[in-house]
């Protein structure tokens, strides 16, 4: 570092030659910039009024709610139907876990029988071993199905 001499003079006569020439040119840029903004703002304000006008009239002619003394019923209506709402998609995840568990024992009952008469026919090239792994691989990809 320059602590002394004529280095550190020249080095802070140019610092300060730099901070006066931003102050020079950034002053009247941000003053242009805040000139742009709010005439963009003036020329667009009937709009934008008239939008959130709209807005919030649409906001007030559309609510359900009830007016406010009893809007506590409304809330506890919406309460119920929440509790009612997640019941149902528990049913519906039980439902679906009780297809699958269907489907893994019929996929499990149909092997068994083809493994049966493949047996009874000594024509197929497949073994009881690669048809048991086949099996084991449709649950195991089945199963990591239902996890994610």
């Amino acid at each position: 570092g320059c602590y002394y001499g004529f280095a550190r003079s020249t080095a802070l006569i140019l610092f300060g030659i730099y901070q006066v020439v931003n102050v020079i040119m950034f002053i009247p840029l941000l003053v242009a910039l805040m000139s742009t903004t709010m005439t963009m703002i003036n020329d667009n304000k009937d709009h934008q009024w008239k939008f959130q006008r709209t807005e919030i009239w649409l906001r007030f002619f559309n609510y359900t709610g009830l007016p406010a003394p009893f809007n506590i019923f409304d809330a506890l209506i919406n309460l119920l139907n929440y509790r009612k709402h997640e019941q149902d998609t528990r049913n519906t995840k039980k439902c679906k876990t009780r297809e699958l568990m269907k489907y893994i024992n019929l996929v499990s009952r149909l092997t068994k029988r083809y493994i049966h008469n493949m047996d009874d026919s000594h024509v197929s090239d497949a073994t009881r071993e690669d048809l048991e792994n086949a099996k084991r691989d449709i649950l195991k990809k089945l199963r990591r199905a239902t996890l994610t």
